[in-house]
C-alpha cells in the first residue's frame, strides 16, 4: 500500500518536474521566489511555481525574453534558453531591466 501511495506521488509530480526546466522555451529564475502563480510579458504567458517561471514559448531573442522576465520578477539568479543557461555576463546584461525592489 506504501508503494501505491509514493507511485502515485511519482507520478503527479512529474508534470511540474518537467514543467520546472523545459528543454524548449525560457525559465526563469528570481532572487526572491515568485508571488504570483501566471504573468504575462508582452504576449508570452509564463507558469511560476516554487522558485521559477517558466514558458514553452521559442519566439524573441533570448536576451529580449529574460529582460522582460527580469522587469516583471525583479533580479534573476538565472536564466534558461531551450535548456542552455546564460552565462554570468549575459544574465547580467538581462539583470540591467529587472524592476527595482
Amino acid at each position: 500500500m506504501k508503494t501505491l501511495a509514493l507511485l502515485a506521488a511519482a507520478t503527479l509530480a512529474l508534470p511540474f518536474a518537467a514543467a520546472a526546466q523545459p528543454a524548449r522555451g525560457y525559465s526563469a529564475v528570481p532572487a526572491t521566489a515568485p508571488t504570483v502563480a501566471t504573468m504575462m510579458t508582452r504576449s508570452t504567458p509564463w507558469k511560476c511555481a516554487g522558485d521559477r517561471c517558466v514558458t514553452n514559448r521559442t519566439e524573441g531573442s533570448p536576451l529580449t525574453m529574460c529582460q522582460l522576465a527580469a522587469k516583471e520578477l525583479g533580479t534573476l539568479t538565472a536564466f534558461t534558453a531551450n535548456g542552455a543557461a546564460f552565462p554570468d555576463e549575459q544574465l547580467a546584461k538581462c539583470n540591467t531591466r529587472a524592476k527595482s525592489a
